[in-house]
């Protein structure tokens, strides 16, 4: 079966242009046609919404400049409405507020006349290959969960929830997006917020009685509220009523875990590595700042999302385990000797039973960048115990006889991340991510991290962090 969205009347896709200078209108819709669309045309944002509302379409067109709202809005309310159709907005008159606004909310591309045609029918197909390709991830998912819900007898505590279930009196389930040992995922709309689109995560019910799960998850909200960065995924509520589910609500994002991009692409350039793990340790630095460590880094928890044609935004998940470095020890939900995360990222000191300490974030930051270099874990064993041993009294492979093309530097960078003695490591997470400095030169513009400038016109938050 073939997922909504990708049998539309046109091959090519449907796009709703909205502008209310009819004779640039027409011209736009003229040229798309002649490409092979299917053209909707609205001359007023309100119309645009009406017809976004009751068709499906691949790509919204719209100029800034409306009599009843402006583009930036319409930006805005449709990607509240439908977060998975792309849109991008045109202007004549090119403001840096504007050009901001539109990157919070979304845009996939800010582009300011005059400019040719070439150019727009770049960002018109780049922008419906993307939506299609997510919906086809989307699609994966979807018959993935259905496959498994289908599969042999199942406990009442481990059903999903049924679209369209309200939970709490505002939050309407949509659809699930995956599942783990803790619980599920779905993405839900918030009915008391303009249908705001979020993800909600829903405790297991065979987890709800055990009060030391609850206290975890509570925490994990509680922690993360505590972080200021915009590359650790925001916690909007946590829900916890007795006769409903406990759930935590987080941000919606679209993308893919660094899990999956290191299973789909070639092993990544030292560039896009060295980018990846700048955010990271920005992320890291927070937390750590807040006296947290995460315990369970590894590429699953490693979300990558696209704001405004920058790839590869880093949105670090999952704190479900962390640990608060100054908590009180007669209030402890893990004990000294407790293994926790994930083993092929732990740390040597993890391994035997020692506390967390921020550097053990960053050896476990050295094995995700050495798997993405090489799409290779450092350590392989037959077994969990094995592992572990390894772990403590082994070197990893080299790195180089993975991949030879990788520099010293780099390699350097990984080995001192990941050395088995604490006080070899970086020292903190900004002397690891000023390590990586020199890979961090130049902006990117494409995945292929390409050195040329983004293009004219683009967006002018289109660039890397200000060097410090």
């Amino acid at each position: 079966m073939q997922p909504a969205g990708l049998s539309d009347a046109s091959p090519r896709g449907r796009i709703l242009v909205a502008d209310d200078e009819g004779a640039l209108r027409r011209a736009f819709a003229r040229k798309l046609r002649l490409e092979g669309y299917e053209i909707l045309e609205a001359a007023t944002g309100a119309v645009a919404l009406e017809i976004l509302a009751a068709e499906d379409v691949d790509l919204v067109l719209s100029d800034i400049t409306m009599p009843d709202m402006d583009g930036v809005e319409l930006l805005r309310l449709s990607r509240d409405r439908k977060p998975d159709v792309p849109v991008v907005l045109m202007t004549g008159a090119p403001q840096i507020a504007t050009a901001i606004k539109a990157v919070e909310y979304g845009a996939f591309e800010y582009l300011t006349k005059p400019f040719d045609l070439v150019k727009l029918m770049d960002s018109v197909t780049r922008a419906i290959k993307q939506r299609r390709k997510l919906l086809a991830d989307r699609h994966i998912i979807d018959s993935a969960v259905r496959s498994k819900n289908a599969s042999g007898p199942r406990s009442a505590g481990a059903r999903t929830i049924a679209p369209g279930t309200l939970l709490d009196g505002r939050y309407r389930v949509v659809r699930a997006l995956g599942a783990g040992g803790m619980g599920t995922v779905y993405e839900a709309e918030r009915e008391d917020l303009a249908n705001l689109r979020v993800a909600i995560k829903v405790l297991h019910p065979r987890l709800i009685d055990r009060a030391d799960i609850v206290q975890r998850f509570r925490r994990e909200a509680e922690l993360v509220a505590k972080i200021r960065s915009p590359n650790i995924v925001s916690i909007i509520d946590f829900v916890a009523v007795e006769d409903g589910p406990t759930f935590l609500v987080m941000e919606l994002l679209q993308g893919a875990t660094l899990e999956q991009t290191i299973q789909r692409d070639p092993p990544l350039s030292e560039r896009r590595t060295a980018f990846i793990a700048s955010q990271i340790l920005e992320a890291l630095e927070a937390a750590h700042a807040a006296d947290i460590v995460h315990r369970d880094l590894k590429p699953e928890n490693v979300f990558l999302t696209t704001m405004s044609q920058i790839p590869d935004v880093v949105k670090l998940l999952d704190f479900g385990i962390a640990k608060v470095l100054s908590e009180d020890p007669q209030n402890k939900l893990t004990q000294t000797g407790t293994v926790l995360g994930t083993p092929a990222y732990m740390a040597p000191e993890y391994a035997r039973g020692e506390p967390a300490s921020a550097v053990g974030d960053l050896y476990a930051l050295g094995c995700v960048l050495y798997e993405a270099l090489t799409k290779k874990a450092p350590y392989e064993a037959a077994n969990y115990n094995a592992l572990l041993f390894a772990i403590q009294g082994k070197a990893p492979t080299p790195l180089h006889a993975h991949r030879a093309d990788v520099s010293p530097e780099m390699t350097a960078i990984v080995a001192r991340a990941m050395a088995k003695d604490p006080r070899d490591r970086f020292a903190s997470a900004r002397a690891m991510r000023d390590a990586l400095e020199p890979w961090l030169d130049g902006e990117p513009t494409s995945r292929a991290w390409s050195s040329q400038p983004p293009p004219l016109g683009s967006a002018p938050t289109e660039e890397l962090p200000a060097k410090r």
